[in-house]
C-alpha cells in the first residue's frame, strides 16, 4: 500500500526530525565530549526519594514489555497476523525492522561503549549502557504498529486513542529503565531518538522498494 503523505505532514515530520537530531548531539556532546552526567545524576537522585517495593515491582512488570523476552514472540506474532491476512509487504516490514534494530541497537552500544549506572535494582545487566536498547527496540515494535494503526485503520475515536496507549507504552518502559536505574535518562532518550530514526529509515526505503514490487 503506497502512502504520500502531504506537503504539511513533511514539513512537520522534517521540524520534529531536526529538534531531535539536535537534541542527540546535544546529548552525545554532554555526555561523552564534556564528561557531563549531573543532570543524570540529578534524576537518579529525584527518584531515590520515592523508590518503593511496590514501584519496584511495578517497573520490573513495565520494563518486560521491553524485553527480548516479550518483543520476539510479539514480533513472531506480528508476522504470522499479517501472512495470515495475507499481507506479506506488512510482515515483511516486521521482519526487517526488528532484525536490522537489533544489529544498530548492538552496533551502536559497541560504538558508544557507555558503563551501566552504578547500584540497580535488577541484576543480570551485562552489556553496555548507551543508548538504551529497551527504548530504541520498543520504539521499533511500538512504534511500528503506531504506523500500521495510523495507515491502516479508519479514522475514528479508536485511531488516537490507540495510538496515544502505544505511545505511553513507549514512556512507560524507557522510564522503568531510569527507575531500575539500569539506565541513566540520557540513554532513554537517545535510544528514543535513534529508534524514531531507524524506524523512519526503514520504512522510508522498505515503501520505495515494495511500491515498485508489489507482488513481494
Amino acid at each position: 500500500m503506497e502512502i504520500k503523505p502531504s506537503k504539511k505532514n513533511n514539513t512537520l515530520y522534517r521540524v520534529v526530525l531536526c529538534i531531535a537530531a539536535v537534541i542527540l548531539l546535544f546529548i552525545v556532546w554532554l555526555i561523552f565530549i564534556v564528561k557531563n552526567t549531573q543532570p543524570d545524576d540529578s534524576i537518579f537522585n529525584f527518584l531515590s526519594y520515592h523508590t518503593t517495593a511496590p514501584r519496584t515491582n511495578t517497573m520490573k512488570v513495565i520494563t518486560f514489555f521491553g524485553n527480548h523476552n516479550f518483543l520476539i514472540p510479539a514480533n513472531l506474532l506480528a508476522i504470522a497476523f499479517f501472512m495470515f491476512k495475507k499481507s506479506k509487504q506488512d510482515a515483511l516490514r516486521v521482519l526487517i525492522i526488528a532484525v536490522s534494530s537489533l544489529g544498530i541497537m548492538s552496533l551502536l552500544k559497541t560504538l558508544f561503549h557507555r558503563h551501566r549506572p552504578i547500584n540497580p535494582l535488577i541484576e543480570g545487566i551485562t552489556n553496555f549502557s548507551f543508548p538504551s536498547g529497551h527504548a530504541f527496540m520498543s520504539v521499533a515494535f511500538f512504534g511500528l504498529l503506531i504506523y500500521f494503526i495510523s495507515h491502516r485503520l479508519k479514522a475514528n475515536w479508536r485511531k488516537p486513542l490507540l495510538i496515544s496507549i502505544l505511545l505511553f507504552i513507549i514512556f512507560l518502559i524507557g522510564f522503568s529503565r531510569v527507575y531500575l536505574r539500569v539506565h541513566y535518562t540520557t540513554d532513554v532518550i537517545a535510544g528514543w531518538i535513534f529508534g524514531v530514526f531507524w524506524l523512519l529509515l526503514c520504512l522510508s526505503v522498505l515503501n520505495k522498494f515494495l511500491n515498485k514490487n508489489p507482488a513481494t
